[in-house]
């Protein structure tokens, strides 16, 4: 079943896919007939259906127990089933733009499928925000030869000595470095560094420190030869600010300058993002 909305342009591209690749449905628009099944759906599933500040995605398909939410995760599950899980998510921009593209997220072993669900995203005349946190840089030098990406976002999570502790296993340097090189020659490419707590070496947690994210924006200017890349520092969103019930108390916005004057010592540009 898929549950669209009157006027969706997103809806109809995925419906189109879905008629194109003769995959049967049932269409419920939430507008008109499928108002009241939708209600319902929703009560019953309200976690697991992302609503963002205009509301909720659509088009959303249902398959059995499992939910599929937004164009790009939409056309993955349909193209490829679970495979591509965890390249896709709901996104945030509209109009002609789609976001929720992980590029990092993902198994590398389905890059091909991974790409074709980009071309066939492409080809109807959306642009596409890709996001990377350094794994995967060979999907990424794909992306970036075919053209597929408009906007292309690195989130440097830590000096790469921490990349272990925040990812939870040993990432290769090789292959963050290869991705903080790629994203610089790329015209419309930004940096960013999420604050978040690190699990240290001897279990406690703790937010990452002025001196790491110094680490990081040096890291960037090493690999990209440059001290003038767009570089943002972003607080953790409040959802996600307590880990593991540790009690972590929110950064507050004086907490960030800090950050941010470190930071300048090696990219002159760095900002916090604006809540």
């Amino acid at each position: 079943m898929i549950f669209t909305a009157t006027g969706c342009a997103r809806c109809k591209i995925v419906k189109r896919y879905l008629d194109e690749h003769q995959i049967g449905y049932v269409e419920k628009d939430v507008k008109a007939e499928g108002k009241d099944e939708f209600q319902t759906f929703y009560k019953a599933n309200r976690k697991a259906i992302f609503r963002g500040s205009d509301g909720i995605e659509f088009p959303i398909i249902v398959d059995g127990n499992t939910i599929h939410q937004s164009i790009g995760a939409a056309i993955a599950y349909l193209h490829a089933g679970e495979k591509l899980e965890g390249f896709f998510s709901e996104g945030t921009l509209h109009k002609e733009w789609v976001d929720g593209i992980h590029l990092s997220e993902g198994n590398p072993a389905y890059k091909d499928e991974f790409i074709q669900v980009l071309q066939h995203i492409k080809s109807n005349a959306l642009k596409l925000q890709i996001d990377t946190d350094g794994r995967n840089s060979g999907i990424l030098q794909q992306v970036i030869e075919e053209g597929l990406a408009d906007v292309l976002i690195m989130n440097v999570l830590a000096p790469l000595e921490l990349y272990p502790q925040i990812l939870g296993y040993a990432a290769e340097d090789s292959d963050i470095v290869k991705s903080l090189s790629l994203v610089s020659r790329f015209p419309a490419a930004k940096f960013q560094t999420i604050i978040q707590p690190v699990k240290r070496k001897d279990g406690s947690l703790s937010y990452l420190t002025p001196s790491e994210v110094a680490a990081t924006a040096k890291l960037i200017q090493d690999t990209t030869g440059s001290n003038k890349c767009i570089y943002t520092l972003k607080r953790m969103s409040q959802e996600s600010e307590r880990p593991a019930g540790q009690g972590i108390e929110p950064l507050s916005p004086n907490q960030l300058l800090s950050y941010r004057s470190k930071a300048r010592a090696y990219q002159v540009y760095t900002e916090i993002e604006k809540s």
